[in-house]
């Protein structure tokens, strides 16, 4: 007996109870074998080959060495200090205290190097406080130091003319307060002229000060923007270099987001082909919710794979600029929050328009044949009606089921012959979700745009249609015009009709009945219906219908009346004077107004 295949719902649950199952058991046993004292594992023990120990030797040598050169430094500046002059003591100190920083650094580097264990690992406090502004510095310190790095020069050359603009302005201020000085009288006083002395020499030592100053800072300016290559040659040296680090890693970044994103999404289309994702035409909330729930998968673990790179190639600006977007990005959506929920209903199938649907879509009718991301919308009687619409577009939509016995998706298929009520009569030759083109008897062509060419609400000719008018007889054959009248022009129209379109069958039906009796003439209603094919000969069949009764009148002696129109009086005509009263006229003449 051969078992039925298990459908691919039941195949992943039976999969997940066993995964489950299979990890709690490895919890328990790993509980079981767990020692009473949750003590964290050894650190990981050095090699002890011979290359790598006397490799670890000649590190711990070459350590020393920095170090003991470091506090005979140490001891020479102490040394100096202690007959050092006050002014020279703050600078020896500082040394001392640079060189001490280093010395402690040289230490753990040495116990590090001894060990093979960072000494901050086992001085690092319990209770370690977290600030934000001092993690957000470390983060963003490379990408910083990076951009500083770039516009170094230009910075350095704004600083020297700003410098140099500060001290022209200095040395304007000490001529302007010579030229004040030179304006005090010479017989002041001896006590007073020694005063005035000793400000006209504090100032021309100021005036000396930014003279000197201004001519170093002119030198050094110009040597700067001497030694200032092109833009392009900036541009062309920070391309190579970018190109030559950051540039590879960030092509590299890019090429695994791709990858990965694209290499899941192909892992889901072959998913959702398999014959269980899709029952009957329709797929299960479960199966869309695992359907979205892989559309997300795939951006965030390609997201974790890109930042991934950069972090194993240690490009800590990259990784700055890709946690800045990421950041912004996350602003973003918590500011969109209402328009993705209503997205992810329609994702669900649960919002107001749903798969398997029909909708309207700019006037034009359109089947809902998938809701995702990007949507599919699907016209099978219009030329390229294949639409992949954004979900967000879906979303001022509502949809309604396919009616059970068929429903018109357009009015008309390429080909038809339709009838329009501005432009008359014509085929379609071509119709798209965008335009229709009409070509009308004798090659001239119409287009329009197709939202417009169903605002018209054109009458399809090819699915067979009716002709219909109205012809007159004179009132002298009024005793055989519900008899014998009709049955005549029936038989002479059947007669004559189907010798010009040449097949009987496509002459579905004629009527000749009596419509009314008119004011001159008694009138009445034929009615052919015609088969579709004959569409092209509408005008033709039209005409011959009226040619063929005026035939058969003349044949049958049958007369058809003209329109009489007879002229009112609207005033009452005088009567002459006469002078034989009795005699009247025969006849009175209207007088017109």
């Amino acid at each position: 007996m051969i078992s039925k295949p298990r459908s691919f719902s039941a195949t992943a649950a039976i999969g997940l109870a066993v995964g489950w199952n299979v990890l709690m058991l490895a919890a328990f046993a790993s509980a079981e074998s767990a020692p009473e004292e949750d003590v964290p594992p050894p650190p990981e023990t050095r090699p002890t080959s011979t290359a790598e120990m006397r490799k670890s030797i000649e590190a711990l040598s070459s350590v020393q060495e920095s170090l003991q050169l470091v506090e005979e430094e140490i001891a020479r500046l102490a040394a100096s200090a202690a007959t050092a002059r006050e002014a020279e003591k703050e600078t020896i100190e500082a040394e001392i205290k640079a060189l001490t920083t280093r010395r402690n650094r040289l230490r753990a580097d040495f116990e590090s190097i001894a060990t093979g264990i960072d000494p901050e690992e086992y001085d690092e406090s319990v209770d370690e406080t977290f600030v934000l502004t001092d993690e957000l510095d470390t983060l963003l310190r490379p990408l910083i130091e990076e951009l500083k790095d770039l516009t170094e020069q230009p910075r350095e050359i704004e600083k020297l003319r700003s410098e140099l603009e500060t001290w022209k302005r200095r040395l304007a201020t000490t001529q302007g307060a010579f030229r004040n000085l030179d304006r005090l009288p010479d017989d002041v006083g001896d006590e007073l002229a020694e005063e005035i002395a000793e400000t006209k020499r504090k100032w021309s030592e100021r005036r000396k000060q930014a003279q000197n100053r201004i001519q170093a800072l002119t030198y050094q300016l110009e040597q700067a923007e001497r030694n200032q290559p092109s833009f392009f040659s900036t541009i062309r040296d920070g391309v190579r270099s970018f190109l030559r680090s950051r540039g590879r890693n960030f092509i590299l970044c890019v090429l695994v987001f791709f990858g990965v994103f694209l290499g899941l999404r192909y892992l889901h289309r072959r998913v959702a082909q398999h014959p269980a994702w899709r029952r009957k035409g329709e797929r299960a909330f479960s199966i869309r919710l695992i359907d979205v729930g892989l559309n997300v998968f795939s951006f965030l673990a390609a997201v974790a794979a890109a930042l991934i790179v950069l972090y194993a190639t240690g490009d800590w600006v990259l990784m700055g600029l890709a946690i800045i977007v990421l950041f912004g990005l996350i602003l973003a959506a918590k500011n969109g929050l209402p328009r993705f929920y209503d997205q992810g209903r329609l994702l669900l199938n649960m919002g107001e328009v749903r798969e398997g649907e029909r909708v309207v879509f700019n006037g034009i009718p359109w089947k809902i044949e998938r809701l995702s991301f990007f949507s599919i919308l699907t016209n099978e009687q219009l030329r390229g009606g294949y639409v992949r619409l954004p979900i967000r577009h879906l979303g001022e939509l509502i949809s309604r089921p396919v009616s059970e016995h068929g429903e018109q998706w357009f009015p008309c298929d390429e080909g038809d012959w339709i009838d329009l009520p501005e432009e008359g009569k014509g085929r379609v030759v071509a119709q798209t979700p965008e335009y229709v083109q009409i070509v009308k008897l004798g090659g001239a062509k119409i287009t329009m745009p197709t939202s417009d060419f169903l605002a018209k609400s054109p009458k399809n000719l090819s699915h067979n249609f009716r002709l219909s008018t109205v012809f007159g007889i004179d009132y002298r054959h009024q005793a055989e015009c519900t008899t014998t009248i009709p049955e005549t022009m029936r038989e002479h129209l059947i007669r004559e009709l189907t010798a010009l379109i040449e097949d009987r069958e496509k002459l579905l039906s004629l009527k000749v009945e009596l419509k009314e009796a008119g004011s001159s003439s008694l009138d009445y209603a034929i009615i052919a219906d015609l088969d579709g094919a004959l569409a092209p000969k509408y005008e033709v069949v039209h005409r011959a219908i009226h040619r063929i009764l005026v035939d058969c009148c003349n044949e049958n002696g049958y007369v058809i009346p003209f329109t009489q129109v007879t002229l009112h009086n609207a005033f009452p005509e005088e009567e002459p004077a006469d002078d034989n009263p009795d005699e009247k006229p025969d006849k009175k003449k209207p007088r017109l107004p």
